[in-house]
């Protein structure tokens, strides 16, 4: 999948052993990532719907992207318009994973 970056780049996305080494890393693993996506409110009424979508995209893009990137260089570079085709595309992607459920992120 091609994008095109808030700088003017073009990123070629792939579904790559590096990036699921990123997914792993996100605390409680790809199963918790799962529940966070999916938009359950906790205690006190608030979801990890974007953060679970920003770990998402930040395992995309630091895996696939020339240089290293940190977590907030790694969102910025997304446009808003091209969120919900990464997340989409890294879902069709996951080996296994067909059952990660679709986040709602839109603003």
């Amino acid at each position: 999948m091609e994008i095109e970056l808030k700088n003017g780049e073009t990123l070629i996305l792939e579904v790559s052993s590096l990036m699921l080494e990123y997914v792993e890393d996100y605390k409680g693993g790809i199963e918790q990532l799962k529940k966070d996506a999916q938009g359950n409110k906790d205690a006190n009424g608030y979801t990890k719907t974007m953060y679970a979508t920003n770990q998402l995209l930040y395992a995309i893009m630091a895996s696939n992207y020339d240089m290293p990137l940190t977590y907030r260089q790694a969102v910025r570079l997304v446009k808003l318009e091209d969120i919900d085709r990464i997340i989409q595309f890294i879902i069709n992607n996951l080996p296994g994973e067909e059952t990660l459920p679709q986040t709602q992120h839109r603003m």
